[in-house]
């Protein structure tokens, strides 16, 4: 398959009903997958709902030779990267030319990042994980300075996501322009020292914009924030029209009313990749295990491991090494009271 000259490597831009557009050095292919791929998909997903053990073990009932070659399978893929169970937006695959515009995918590659969020169907007992977008590598997270004024708890929120997954967050913080509160300020500030690239932008002005593209060039990003704050127009600003051509990154979609989960890949002319997906406010911090949420905050690090118990969750324990930073003013006390409220899953 290597050396077959109608066999490409692409990336998947967006789908429906099992048909994908698939990015090639050739043009755009709309594709669909290959038959032994539907079946590893449906053999996948099977495994997921049963759970793993009671799958194998109904498997083999009727399939004596299904432990073996499952054993070969976990063999070969040892050491590399986990293949996906359902081909997402973002996924990299190998897509055999069949006439022009048409393609089979024959084979999905071993994902480098994912960003997930709970299956719509999901019970709060049996989670179920949904992938979003395949493969970023970085997260521009969108805010305005004032109309509306921003939220920085959920802008914690967002971020621990970005750490949890070891996605490169971006904060900008957009209509620079405008007269805005003191704390704003203040946040910067704070945002910057524990190490966060804080962008200020106004379309107004064009500050911060080339800056901006600059810094999307060679990567694949989602822009992503809560609705009025300029992300339609910051595209625009970006790669002109782009943002009213393909209707991604609605400004003036109310809050909770997004109807899809659909997600897609544009090519930014400088090089790159803008990420759109729908739905992400349903984003949460559902698949962090408790224990390492800490972590996901960047300024605890320092602290981890020196509480007086093993088992510390920093929240009113004696002898916690947080909470002593936190009271020596080392840890920032918003910071901290964001960390409780998606601990105890009052995230908003």
């Amino acid at each position: 398959m290597v050396n077959d000259p109608d066999t490409l490597t692409g990336v998947v831009l967006g789908g429906a009903h099992g048909i994908y557009d698939v990015h090639t050095d050739t043009g755009i292919l709309r594709s669909t997958l290959r038959g032994k791929l539907k079946k590893a998909f449906a053999h996948a997903q099977a495994a997921k709902s049963l759970g793993k053990e009671r799958f194998r073990r109904d498997k083999m009932l009727i399939d004596p030779t299904y432990a073996q070659r499952m054993e070969r399978i976990e063999k070969r893929d040892s050491g590399e990267a986990p293949l996906p169970t359902r081909l997402s937006v973002g996924d990299y695959v190998k897509v055999r030319r069949l006439a022009d515009g048409i393609g089979l995918i024959e084979e999905i590659l071993p994902r480098q990042s994912e960003l997930s969020r709970k299956d719509t169907g999901s019970t709060e007992k049996k989670a179920i994980q949904q992938t979003m977008l395949a493969n970023l590598d970085q997260v521009v997270l969108v805010f305005a300075m004032a109309q509306p004024d921003p939220h920085f708890g959920l802008l914690d929120r967002y971020l621990t996501i970005c750490e949890a997954i070891e996605l490169h967050p971006l904060i900008c913080l957009n209509k620079a322009d405008l007269s805005h509160a003191v704390y704003v300020d203040e946040a910067i500030a704070l945002y910057e020292r524990i190490g966060y690239r804080v962008l200020q932008t106004s379309i107004a002005d064009k500050q911060g914009v080339e800056q901006l593209r600059e810094l999307l060039k060679e990567h694949t990003t989602l822009f992503t924030g809560p609705s009025g704050v300029g992300k339609s127009s910051l595209v625009n600003a970006i790669e002109p029209d782009m943002a009213v051509k393909t209707g991604m990154i609605s400004d003036v979609t109310g809050k909770g009313r997004h109807t899809t989960t659909g997600s897609r890949l544009y090519p930014l002319s400088g090089g790159g990749w803008l990420a759109d997906s729908a739905g992400i406010r349903a984003l949460t911090a559902w698949n962090i295990p408790p224990e390492d949420l800490a972590a996901c905050f960047v300024e605890f690090r320092p602290f981890l491991g020196q509480c007086g118990y093993g088992d510390c969750m920093h929240l009113d324990e004696e002898e916690c090494a947080i909470l002593d930073a936190l009271a020596a003013g080392t840890i920032d006390e918003g910071r901290y009271r964001s960390y409780v409220r998606i601990y105890t899953g009052e995230e908003r």
